[in-house]
Parts: structure tokens; sequence; C-alpha cells
């Protein structure tokens, strides 16, 4: 047992870091905690959960939630369950999932972060089991963190100890080396590793991590290591590129928009250029006009430990307009249940070409019972760019937004090749003034090889595909013949047209919104057509209504 006094108190009042979302708040308040497709009623941790739910619960970050409502009666009801939890975990135990490095981490700083719901009211005595928890826990972590897989988690456990030790009055000696720690292990982890699993919102939160110790830091009076500085230069621009224009992230690979703000917040305290990255960022392309974002997935699915999250998107795009999402992909599925996280992995959730109902990637087909769905097959070649004046393809730079040259992006991948014989090629012109994006998808057997692999699976009804726009919940359509008509929030009208080779309809969709409690019904239009001979062309077109 730990002989040493649990620290008096904060050396600075603590402030909420991290805000959450109302809605989620006022229904904790109701008694239900919606988590992983469970919802949690009575005493939260009373509950029988699956592990993925454990997590979340005992890392706390609910509290968001509850402080994004700001009432007295949501700061009583962090304050009950955070008390609660403390009478029933009195010990850490390594074995237990809510002491693994990672999520006592997080419990770490969401409870510093929202102290000023949970300490109110309570005297001496009565605070006293917080600090010495808060204590024990640096003490776990100081012993376990090591313990964590690169990436997020050992970032999760490793900014609980520093931000922790640098809070608390009495563990002044901790901070250093754990500021230092958790620096030198986000510098050689680096941005490959960091950004690993091709999901946007991860990286989001690595550097919320990251930019959150260096606040504290500041604040404290630490001196703060170059690593941990550079660091976030180094990540800054790419989540730049994917910014969209409403400032939320764009939804790949299970990943959501990211918590309202946190992507700007972050972008404002890194330091050098705000520019975003050149060519690829992460993996996606990101065509910008006006006040328009388009923001492509044009690599591969990760590979390796990532691949049990990975979603079979590869070509998809979202579409924002000024603050409006209009093209969306369904989400992250796994806030949902089992089901939906292994339905969002597929490609007809995303917006993207899909044939006869198959990914572009696929899950394990030998998966034994109990065994996590993770993909195994994926595109060997996938490419996006531009064409030079000899036709070779090179690295996307669609210039800069005020261009008065409409942005350009011709990309492509072989995830059919194997089993068809076919590859998909998708080519995009945006407006300059963001007001027409123009598209042409192909689906073509290249050489001989391919189309003898295409003759064999190919029956004599055509190959059929799908080209699917999901549409953002607050968007109106309307389908009048061949013309699809779009409403946005604001008034806007919009028009999805094609050059009659397919059929466009509309068909239910949803929006997987971790800040909700269900999924958020939505239409998609489907663009269907049948491939008869060894190549076929789509094009197709979604302007604002008078624009050309």
């Amino acid at each position: 047992m730990n002989d040493t006094p649990s620290p008096r108190g904060f050396l600075r009042r603590p402030e909420p870091k991290a805000i959450g979302h109302s809605g989620r708040g006022e229904e904790i308040l109701e008694g239900k905690l919606h988590l992983g497709g469970l919802t949690l009623t009575g005493g939260f941790f009373d509950n029988d959960m699956p592990p993925s739910v454990a997590d979340e619960l005992h890392g706390f970050g609910w509290l968001d939630d509850l402080a994004a409502v700001g009432s007295p009666k949501a700061r009583a009801v962090a304050q009950h369950h955070v008390l609660h939890w403390l009478r029933r975990h009195r010990q850490a135990h390594g074995d237990a999932p809510e002491w693994q490095a990672s999520v006592a981490g997080r419990r770490v700083l969401h409870w510093i972060f929202h102290a000023g719901m949970i300490l109110p009211g309570l005297d001496r005595d009565g605070a006293e089991p917080y600090f010495r928890a808060l204590d024990q826990h640096l003490t776990h972590l100081r012993a376990t963190w090591y313990d964590c897989p690169d990436g997020l988690p050992r970032l999760e456990a490793l900014a609980g100890l520093a931000i922790g030790a640098m809070s608390l009055r009495d563990r002044q000696a901790v901070a250093a080396p754990a500021l230092i720690a958790l620096a030198e292990e986000a510098d050689a982890m680096g941005v490959e590793t960091l950004s690993a699993t091709r999901s946007p919102e991860d990286l989001l939160e690595a550097m919320a991590l990251l930019v959150w110790a260096q606040e504290t830091a500041d604040e404290a009076g630490h001196a703060s290591p170059p690593e941990l500085r550079s660091v976030i230069a180094q990540l800054a621009p790419i989540l730049r590129g994917l910014r969209h224009a409403d400032g939320a992230l764009p939804s790949f690979h299970g990943g959501g928009r990211g918590a309202a703000g946190r992507l700007d917040r972050c972008l404002r305290a890194a330091e050098g250029a705000a520019l975003p990255v050149h060519g690829l960022a992460m993996g996606f392309a990101r065509m910008v006009r006006a006040r328009t974002t388009l923001i492509l997935d044009a690599a591969a699915p990760p590979a390796g430990p990532a691949a049990f999250r990975a979603h079979a998107s590869t070509l998809a795009f979202e579409l924002t307009v000024a603050r409006q999402p209009l093209i969306v992909n369904c989400g992250p599925g796994d806030g949902f249940g089992p089901l939906w996280a292994k339905a969002s992995r597929a490609t007809p959730c995303h917006s993207a070409l899909c044939l006869e109902g198959l990914s572009s990637s696929r899950l394990n087909p030998n998966r034994q019972e109990g065994e996590p769905d993770i993909l195994t097959e994926r595109p060997t070649l996938v490419w996006a760019g531009d064409c030079d004046a000899l036709g070779n393809l090179t690295a996307p730079d669609c210039g800069p937004a005020h261009s008065t040259e409409p942005a350009h992006l011709l990309s492509g991948h072989d995830g059919w090749l194997e089993s068809h014989g076919l590859t998909h090629l998708r080519e995009l012109w945006l407006a300059p003034d963001g007001a027409t994006l123009q598209g042409e998808d192909s689906l073509a057997a290249l050489d001989a090889s391919a189309q003898s692999r295409l003759d064999h699976t190919r029956t004599s009804e055509g190959l059929g595909f799908d080209i699917r726009f999901h549409l953002h919940p607050d968007i109106e359509a309307l389908a009048q013949g061949d013309l699809i008509h779009l409403t946005l929030p604001g008034g806007d009208h919009w028009q999805f047209s094609h050059d009659g080779v397919g059929v466009a309809r509309l068909e239910a969709s949803c929006l997987l919104d971790r800040s909700q409690a269900e999924p958020r019904p939505s239409r998609q239009i489907v663009l269907s057509a049948r491939l008869h001979g060894r190549a076929i062309q789509i094009g197709w077109t979604l302007a604002r209504s008078g624009a050309r």
C-alpha cells in the first residue's frame, strides 16, 4: 500500500478541456447512459457489459456530456457516480478491465477536467477519497503505462500521468519525468504510428492529449520538452488537410466527426504555418473550392491491428457545403452494438461504388466463433492525383481554395480485380465557386487476363453495381423523374442529375453519430446500372440550383 500522504488538492483550479453533447447529458440526468448499443440504467457500474462498453464507462468520457448541460443537477449526478465508483474500487487491480492503463489514464483526465462538477459541496473529509484515488491512479500509471500498445492507448496512459502529476499538490516530482516520457514516446511513435488506424478522429484524439499536456505544462510553469511541440506541429497540417468546411472531420475507419470545436482548438495550439499537408493527408485526398470541401479515401484500409476497425471505404467521399454536411458516410457503428458495428464497415454504408452488394475489401470469411472481424482482403493498388501533359499520374494537388480553375482528382482501385477482373476509376471536378461537383465512375477490365476473369464471372444479365451517395439527415430529398432535388436547412437548393446510363432512386439510409442514442434516419441516392461488356462509364452531377 502507498504510505505517501494523499495530495492536499490542486495547484490551480482545473478547467474543463473537453465538453460533450448536451442531448446525451440530458439523457444521463434521466438515468439512461447509452454506450456501445446498450442502455445502462440505475447504478451504471452495476450492469454487466462487454469489455468495449466497460472501457467507455470506466473511462468517464461521458462526464463531458454532463458538463455540456452544466446545471446543478448535472453536477450532482456527476458527483454521485464518481463517488459511487470510488466506493466500489478502493484498490487498483492491474488485471481488471477498468484498470487498464489507457482506461485509467482517460479516467484521470476526465476526473480532473471536471473537478468543478465533482468537488462542490464536499468538505475536506468528503473530498479525501477523490484525491487519494487520483494519487493511487498516478502510482498505477507509473508502473503500467509501458504495457500499453503504441498509439492512442499509450498516449492516454501517459497524458493521464503527466497532467495528473502537474495538477496535484505534492506530486510535482513525478510531473517532469512523466511529461518527458509522454513527449519522447509520441516522438518515437511518429506520425506513421499515430495515424496507423487511418481514423481521422483517432489522430485528433492523439493530438488533443498532447495539446492538453502542453497547455497544462504552460499553466504550471513546467519546461516543455521540445519533442512535444514538434509532434503537435507535425500533426497539425495533416488534420488541417482533413478539416471539412464546417470544422468537423470526415467519418472514416471507425472514427466520427470529432467533438465539437476540438479540431479548431487543437489547430490553434500548433506552431508553424497554418497550411494543410501537401498531397495525401493520412491517405485521404482533399478538394476545396470557395466554401465547399470534398474528402476522399484514397488509400487501402489499414492492415495489422488497425484492421479490426477498418472500413471498406476505398474511393468513398464526403462533401460539405459551408457549414452543412451534404454527402456523408454512415459513420462508426461500434457505438450501437455488434450488428451495426459490422454493417457500418461494408462498402454500401459509404458514398462509394459497390459491386453487386460486395465490399471493395472483405472481412475474414474463415473467422471462428468469438474471434473479431478483421479485414483480410483489400485493394492491392489504390491511387489518386492528377495527370500531367504526358498522361502520368501526379500527386494530388487541387490548388488554393479560391483558384479560378476547377479542382480535379483522378482516383482508382483494384479491389475487384481478383474476383471479377475489374478496376474502378473515379474522376471528380469541383467548380471554382464550389457550387458544382461533376463525377465519372468507371468499371473496366483493363487487360486480357482481367477480361478473361470478367467473362467467367459475368452472367447473361450483366453485372450489377450501385453508386451510393448518403445524404446527411438534415437534407430533404425529392425524386422527380431522372432528377433528385435536395434542400439544405438554410434553404439552398441542389440537384443531382446523371447521364442516363444508369437509373437513380432514393432509398433509406442512416447516420451513426455517437452523440445520439439511436441511428438517425436519412436518405441516400442510389445510381444503379449493369455492366454487359468489358467497360462502363457513368457521369453524374451534383449542383446548386442555378449553377453551371
